[in-house]
């Protein structure tokens, strides 16, 4: 049996994005979120997922966007002069390979976040981050720790090897699934579980139901997570960027949306031998 997490992120942006993930859980495939604690949206979304308890709640790791829930002047090296987060995983892994990023103020900032969610009393299921930050090895190295503090037990494992028409995102997918590669080792000495694969970056934004159904017939024995951005695209949606600034992906959302509404995906996935679980069941 192949067991396989359809997860969504940034739950807790806002409301457009709150409501479609929760369409997609309720009527849809998605079997888990992961929550972002420093954004307008965060106790909708709470509220949400205390009223759908099959709905794995991970918590979504924010040093790029919008603004810290640490004092701005006790992490000076991870914000700007107007105390926000650069909106750039780039500027963020240019700063940590030169040095210019104190880990002990990732860990201020991390650790908060996880306290805050840890608040909520929501059964929370496992680690991820927004843009992947966690997978630079200077960044995970904090979360294991904290991960283990924390009582988690599954982080985000990036493993995603494959060619898509925008040849950026297949060479992001390379680069983080190297950077994880590097981290395995200590991720299993942590006793931490990873799935054995990872999908969602060489096609971010375009997951349609056509690609969904490759990936369960292409997916061997073990565990794999999909990754998902659903939403609805209305003004609410793009307002938000003034905080928390420009998503790209928020143009594709709403089509992300309907590919985990599409009503022969629970077929499929039983043709295929999938089992649908959240971090839970693996």
């Amino acid at each position: 049996m192949k067991k396989i997490i359809i997860n969504a992120d940034d739950f807790g942006l806002c409301a457009p994005v709150n409501e479609g993930i929760i369409l997609a859980h309720r009527r849809g495939i998605l079997t888990s979120a992961t929550l972002m604690t420093n954004t307008p949206g965060f106790e909708q979304a709470v509220a949400l997922a205390r009223e759908n308890p099959a709905l794995g709640v991970g918590v979504h790791l924010n040093i790029v966007r919008g603004r810290p829930l640490s004092p701005p002047e006790e992490i000076p090296t991870l914000v700007g002069p107007d105390g926000r987060f650069p909106a750039g995983a780039g500027r963020i892994l240019l700063k940590l390979a030169a040095g210019r990023i104190r880990p002990a103020e990732i860990e201020r900032e991390l650790r908060a976040q996880i306290e805050k969610a840890r608040a909520t009393g929501l059964p929370l299921t496992h680690l991820d981050s927004e843009k992947h930050m966690h997978a630079a090895p200077a960044v995970f190295k904090i979360v294991l720790r904290l991960g283990r503090e924390y009582g988690f037990r599954r982080v985000r494992f990036i493993r995603e090897y494959g060619f898509s028409r925008h040849p950026a995102q297949s060479l992001k997918a390379a680069f983080l699934s190297l950077c994880c590669a590097r981290m395995r080792r200590r991720v299993r000495a942590a006793g931490f579980v990873i799935t054995d694969s990872f999908y969602g970056i060489c096609n971010s934004g375009r997951m349609s139901a056509a690609r969904l159904r490759r990936i369960f017939r292409r997916v061997g024995e073990g565990t794999a997570e999909i990754g998902v951005h659903p939403g609805f695209q209305n003004p609410e949606l793009f307002a938000v960027e003034a905080e928390v600034g420009r998503y790209y992906i928020n143009a594709f959302r709403e089509g992300e949306l309907q590919a985990l509404l599409d009503p022969g995906l629970p077929a499929a996935a039983r043709a295929s031998n999938v089992a649908l679980v959240n971090f839970n069941g693996i």
